[in-house]
């Protein structure tokens, strides 16, 4: 890895297609789904910082005497470009890890192989069978774009203008990478898993 990483946490999205209730603190296997993501980056150690971005207040109780940068997503129907801007604001790091918090199993071994990859300039982004996924992590040469992607839009938008910078990194575990959109996509997973 070539210079320092800092954590964005995406933990203000509407969850719109898990229903009514905040997926984020849905509980998975007995703990809030968005306290596996917290965990997995605070006992990995080693980033920049750790910046947590959050809409709703009860989310926020999650990372709260962690230590980590708190900080407020007044906007989220904006869309994940409102959770990028304000991360990336706070970040002084070299690359920025963008980390949504539906992802309960990721894992140290598969965070591992994506940070071995970070390199300047580039965008990682992990693959399984084919399939892209997250977390992505993108060199600080994209702060400006990260800055101002249009609302509505995602870090898809930085990645569709540069294609030659990409770093498509494979990944032996795709469980680490499922996520989670649906209450039946939740407990899917949990029965697989547990």
């Amino acid at each position: 890895m070539t210079g320092t990483v800092d954590a964005i946490l995406m933990a203000s999205g509407a969850s719109v297609r898990f229903g009514k209730d905040d997926k984020l603190l849905y509980s998975f296997m007995g703990k809030p789904l968005a306290s596996y993501t917290l965990s997995l980056v605070l006992s990995f150690g080693g980033f920049n910082s750790v910046i947590f971005v959050f809409a709703n207040p009860q989310v926020a109780s999650l990372a709260e005497g962690s230590g980590v940068v708190m900080v407020q997503n007044r906007n989220p129907s904006r869309g994940q470009c409102e959770s990028i801007r304000l991360g990336v604001s706070m970040a002084s790091g070299d690359h920025y890890a963008f980390f949504p918090c539906d992802q309960p199993l990721l894992d140290d071994s598969t965070l591992r192989i994506l940070l071995a990859n970070v390199a300047q300039g580039g965008i990682v982004v992990p693959v399984f069978n084919g399939r892209t996924s997250s977390p992505v992590i993108f060199s600080k040469a994209f702060r400006e774009e990260l800055l101002s992607i249009p609302d509505g839009e995602s870090g898809k938008w930085v990645k569709g203008r540069h294609p030659e910078r990409i770093i498509r990194v494979t990944v032996p575990n795709g469980r680490a990478l499922s996520d989670v959109d649906t209450p039946a996509e939740l407990k899917r997973i949990e029965d697989t898993d547990g």
